[in-house]
């Protein structure tokens, strides 16, 4: 049977997270989650934003104050070992497809922290990207990652003329895909390096693309 449903599920993970009175547009504009998943010092940051998590997972070296986990029922507690082939948030972001799975939904994932630390943790999030199961957003410290699937297309609102809008692309597309843009500083066509190299996006310090409002 195919699935239709979608279901929201939030991941929280550790590392640098926006302060949640910065994420209200977000909230609002949003369905609200259906499940929520705290990995390891995710946690801190799922309760400061006021969620009660249905899967709390991971090795929990990062939890500085582990007596909160006592807050909890052990059936909601996944706990894995140090040693193990995956990080907690990709953990938490399996667990979440998994979960859709059961439900026999499409799953919107939203993920919030992951920014800042450890270069590796922060590689690999966006590494997952390139891969079948990922974010669809990625709520940064001071910035939104949005996934935009083959064919997709969304609008952006409330930008000011001086903001700026990154385009990046996965791993995966390095040498393929191409965006189509309207109301930015260089909108039209835009395509990612071919395999001749004659045609590419232009490289600024901030990254492959920065498209600015006209």
């Amino acid at each position: 049977m195919q699935n239709h449903k979608t279901i929201h599920i939030v991941v929280f993970t550790g590392g640098l997270y926006p302060e949640p009175e910065k994420t209200n547009i977000f909230w609002k504009t949003h369905p609200q989650p259906d499940y929520v998943i705290a990995a390891d010092s995710g946690l801190v940051a799922c309760l400061q934003y006021g969620f009660n998590p249905c899967v709390i997972l991971g090795d929990f070296d990062s939890l500085e104050h582990k007596e909160l986990l006592d807050l909890f029922n052990d059936d909601v507690k996944v706990p894995f070992p140090q040693d193990k082939d995956f990080t907690d948030t990709e953990l938490a972001v399996h667990k979440a497809y998994e979960i859709a799975e059961k439900q026999k939904a499409i799953p919107f994932i939203t993920l919030v922290g992951g920014d800042g630390g450890r270069i590796d943790h922060l590689l690999n999030i966006f590494d997952c990207f390139s891969g079948d199961k990922h974010p669809d957003v990625w709520l940064c410290a001071q910035q939104a990652i949005y996934f935009l699937k083959d064919g997709n297309k969304f609008e952006i609102n409330g930008l000011k003329k001086e903001d700026y809008v990154s385009v990046a692309r996965p791993t995966s597309s390095y040498d393929k895909g191409y965006c189509v843009t309207e109301g930015l500083e260089w909108g039209g066509e835009l395509r990612w390096f071919k395999s001749d190299f004659r045609y590419h996006f232009p490289f600024t310090q901030y990254g492959p693309l920065v498209k600015r409002l006209r």
